[in-house]
């Protein structure tokens, strides 16, 4: 589905990826795994269009991506639910859902949609007419993922969606991870919870200081001595 070859990628003169490569393949939980700077955010930025990549090529469903306009990414079926959630704060929860759907064909399902957020979040629901600047951290994240899912993606990023949350908040959201997953989206997820994206992925790749240095399946990456020592305190 998702093919990144090669990528280097700058910020001005300062390099922050080196040869980046990856897939993601249709019906995967893919993690993409590593620690602050590493370079996470950028990958899903560059993917995105909001970067680009001064080498290297993304392509989508066999689409060249690298030089796309970020607002088109959307009606090719990519969705990304950034890193700190970016919901518009004076506007209730159901208008930062809507905003999830202006694409046609999502527009088009927006009912169907709407429900199937709801029903995922009944919390979403009892808050409907809610601004969404004045939901907790857990509802404010459950909002960015609705949102995500308003725009019936095909493949859904998700940024560090457990960041800032509690214990028991963050096991709902892998749950929630799982169950988009089952129901026929594709995920790549950038995650510094190392242990819950490794249970929860298909396979996962390690970024450190912008370079691809593991990847493998999570079970295996579970046992992999490097990451239990720097990553999960083994």
């Amino acid at each position: 589905m998702l093919k990144v070859n090669d990528i280097d990628v700058y910020y001005g003169d300062v390099q922050a990826l080196w040869d980046v490569s990856f897939e993601v393949n249709e019906g995967e939980i893919v993690a993409l795994l590593g620690s602050n700077g590493a370079g996470k955010t950028t990958t899903l930025n560059t993917i995105s269009g909001l970067l680009r990549p001064r080498k290297g090529h993304i392509e989508f469903l066999g689409q060249e991506l690298s030089k796309m306009p970020a607002h088109k990414m959307a009606s090719l079926g990519i969705a990304h639910v950034p890193e700190a959630r970016r919901l518009f704060p004076e506007m209730t929860v159901k208008e930062n859902l809507l905003m999830g759907s202006l694409m046609p064909e999502a527009k088009a399902r927006r009912e169907e949609s709407m429900e199937r957020v709801f029903t995922i979040f009944p919390v979403l629901k009892e808050r409907a007419w809610q601004a969404a600047g004045t939901l907790s951290g857990g509802e404010s994240q459950m909002l960015a993922v609705g949102r995500g899912i308003m725009a019936c993606p095909k493949l859904m990023m998700m940024d560090e969606p457990s960041l800032g949350l509690a214990p028991f908040l963050v096991d709902e959201v892998f749950k929630v991870i799982e169950q988009i997953n089952r129901e026929g989206i594709t995920i790549l997820l950038v995650e510094q919870n190392v242990a819950h994206a490794l249970k929860a992925c298909t396979r996962a790749y390690v970024l450190e200081v912008g370079r691809i240095t593991l990847q493998g399946t999570g079970e295996k990456l579970l046992r992999d001595e490097h990451v239990k020592e720097a990553y999960l305190g083994v």
